[in-house]
């Protein structure tokens, strides 16, 4: 029997609520919750394609990094975005 597969996208957005501060316990439970859900798929046979999107993340780690410029040098946006895409898959590798 052939497994079907399912496309789970995870957005910055839904990771990051508009009512929230950002912070590190408020995205990893975000996460966690998804990840409980996504792993009922994967018992049920489902083959998961997981991808992320980090909107809010990377505009967030982008204004730490101009307001903190003066004590540690800034990152580019494109470093940035890469941190926060590497952080937000971190959250995801850990809780599968």
């Amino acid at each position: 029997m052939k497994k079907r597969t399912i496309v789970v996208a995870l957005g910055g957005n839904a990771i990051l609520q508009a009512h929230e501060k950002g912070t590190y316990a408020e995205q990893n439970a975000i996460i966690k919750t998804a990840v409980s859900e996504i792993v009922k798929l994967i018992e049920e046979g489902y083959e998961i394609v997981l991808t992320h999107g980090n909107g809010p993340q990377i505009g967030n780690l982008y204004l730490q990094n101009s307001l903190a410029g003066e004590a540690v040098p800034p990152m580019p946006l494109d470093a940035c975005s890469a941190e926060s895409q590497g952080l937000i898959g971190y959250f995801l590798q850990r809780e599968m």
